[in-house]
């Protein structure tokens, strides 16, 4: 009986299991080549503000927000993550698991029910970007602050912020729209060469 109970611990263990992201944050995993992407000179870079904390996309980890926040970071074969709930308002931090080594890469941000394996955070949480709307934008919004849009359904927009060497560092905006509206956003930071 004793290793029943064992086995099971080991089994339900959030940092045994692999898990996928489930609800808006699962968009993550979307790799869809006709996707419409726009270069921008626009600056993509958001400034994460969790308690009394800033996060840096490729600098801060995602131990770093697990500990502000006293949550457990989940791991999935593609990325680990955890995701806040405040204010109405679902957060998942993501780090990609071939290139992220743990550092933050991606933040998906959505207004919806609290979805499952979301924690509920009350500190300060917000995510904006300079100059660029986030979830209070309209598709005449996003036209106005870009000069190229789609019709689509997936809108991403990229600059590049940073060289090293033969590989070029992207931060990307992707809005993702259901009927016409808003229902939410991926921040990603992508490195190719």
């Amino acid at each position: 009986m004793k290793y029943i109970v064992i086995a099971l611990a080991v089994i339900a263990s959030p940092a045994v299991m692999s898990m996928q992201m489930e609800g808006f944050g699962s968009n993550y995993y979307q790799d869809d080549a006709s996707i419409s992407e726009y270069n921008t000179n626009k600056d993509l870079s958001p400034v994460v503000i969790v308690g009394n904390h800033i996060f840096v996309m490729g600098y801060s980890t995602l131990a770093d927000i697990a500990k502000t926040t006293d949550v457990t970071i989940n791991k999935g074969e593609q990325a680990s993550w955890l995701c806040l709930n405040s204010k109405g308002v679902n957060y998942w931090f993501i780090s990609d698991a071939e290139m992220g080594q743990g550092d933050l890469t991606s933040i998906a941000v959505a207004r919806n029910v609290r979805d499952k394996g979301c924690y509920s955070y009350s500190g300060d949480l917000s995510v904006t970007m300079n100059k660029v709307p986030l979830l209070d934008v309209t598709l005449k919004n996003i036209i106005s602050t870009f000069s190229n849009t789609s019709d689509t359904n997936i809108i991403r927009y990229c600059n590049d912020s940073k060289t090293y060497g033969d590989f070029t560092q992207m931060n990307c905006l992707q809005y993702i729209l259901k009927a016409k509206n808003l229902e939410g956003v991926i921040i990603s930071q992508i490195t190719s060469n």
